[in-house]
């Protein structure tokens, strides 16, 4: 006969076996990701006008500060705007294309940089890119855009891409 004392403990036993269940499963995965924490990144992907979507030959993680429960994932070497030419493939636009930067997860912040200088080196913050969507300038050249995002406690991924806008017909 059950008596409710003893369907209290019965509730109360399951309740501590279920938690202590997903402590181990967040524990192993937590495990196999601090083993290989660039699978553990949110993943990025910038979509053109709706319709064409960037590949990953096209949008280099160039760094990112990755939090785990135990330690701390890091690789944010310095590169310059040389180096990044030859790691990245440029991708040809009409003028004001219209980008939208989604993320696998949703980031806290988000920043969006712009080099249009010859050199490629001066970056300028674009305003308001929060919800992830910029347009291309009017201007046909060469673009280089770093994008930074924010996950709170977890950490923050760097990418950079190159758009080549091109001269409208």
């Amino acid at each position: 006969m059950y008596t409710p004392r003893l369907v209290i403990r019965k509730l109360l036993l399951g309740a501590v076996l279920m938690t202590v269940a997903i402590i181990i499963t967040v524990l192993i995965r937590e495990n196999m990701d601090v083993k290989d924490p660039e699978q553990a990144l949110p993943t990025i992907t910038i979509t053109v006008n709706g319709d064409m979507n960037l590949n990953d030959k096209m949008v280099f993680r160039a760094g990112y500060e990755w939090n785990f429960f135990t330690t701390v994932a890091k690789n944010t070497p310095a590169y310059t705007s040389s180096t990044l030419l030859e790691q990245l493939y440029p991708v040809d636009l009409a003028p004001n294309s219209v980008l939208d930067i989604n993320f696998s997860l949703p980031p806290k912040t988000l920043r969006i940089q712009r080099a249009s200088d010859d050199a490629l080196e001066n970056f300028v913050e674009l305003a308001d890119v929060s919800d992830g969507q910029i347009i291309c300038p009017s201007t046909p050249g060469l673009y280089l855009y770093q994008v930074e995002a924010g996950f709170g406690w977890r950490g923050s991924v760097r990418y950079f891409f190159l758009v080549r806008v091109q001269q409208s017909a």
